[in-house]
């Protein structure tokens, strides 16, 4: 209809990240970790739910870690399905490699020992938590689900994007991010990306927005 002029029209996606909350939040003092601080940490979060996927996460760690046993999986979330993981983890001999560490209050305190972030999710929009790993300096592998980790990593150029529930697509995921060389450049656009959900990246443009 031509109601509104192209170059009226902007986007601004939820801002979900307050950045003196992020900087007060990570260097809140955590000793828990010393006894895993020589390990390589994988982690992921979210309610423990059928949305989450956290069962195919377990199963493709364990082929995973069958090659690369330097990973420790963290699972940061409570839910209805915890017994149920927790009884698959036992089975499968993975205490040492799989935690359940429950909800937390503060996940920026746990990301800040990590390397990787996985979201395993069947659906799953931009949400808070792939957009604190990002901006947590995690490297993101995610399931290329509907319809937001798609649009947040730009389609596999800020991370690496895998089949959804798809057998042996998220530990080959696994494999290609352990031979990848260029991590560090992929964390950086990661990064950029993510501060586009903050309230000052809103409070930026909507004063280039009032100004033209």
């Amino acid at each position: 209809l031509n109601i509104f002029q192209k170059n009226k029209i902007f986007f601004l996606p939820d801002a979900i990240i307050n950045i003196a909350d992020f900087i007060k939040k990570k260097n809140v003092k955590f000793n828990e970790f010393e006894k895993l601080k020589n390990k390589q940490i994988i982690f992921a979060a979210g309610r423990l739910t059928k949305q989450k996927n956290f069962s195919y996460l377990i199963d493709e760690f364990e082929s995973f870690s069958k090659i690369n046993r330097k990973f420790t999986l963290i699972i940061l979330g409570d839910g209805e399905e915890k017994t149920l993981l927790k009884e698959k983890i036992d089975s499968k001999g993975l205490k040492d490699k799989v935690i359940l560490e429950g909800q937390v209050a503060n996940v920026f305190k746990y990301f800040k020992y990590g390397e990787l972030f996985i979201l395993s999710s069947l659906w799953e929009e931009v949400g808070f938590v792939i957009v604190e790993a990002a901006i947590s300096n995690l490297f993101v592998i995610s399931s290329n689900c509907p319809n937001g980790p798609s649009e947040f990593l730009d389609g596999g150029n800020n991370g690496i994007l895998f089949n959804s529930n798809n057998r042996g697509a998220l530990s080959d995921a696994l494999m290609n991010y352990s031979k990848l060389k260029q991590q560090n450049e992929m964390k950086k656009k990661l990064k950029k990306n993510a501060k586009k959900y903050t309230l000052f990246y809103h409070y930026l443009k909507l004063i280039e927005i009032i100004r033209n």
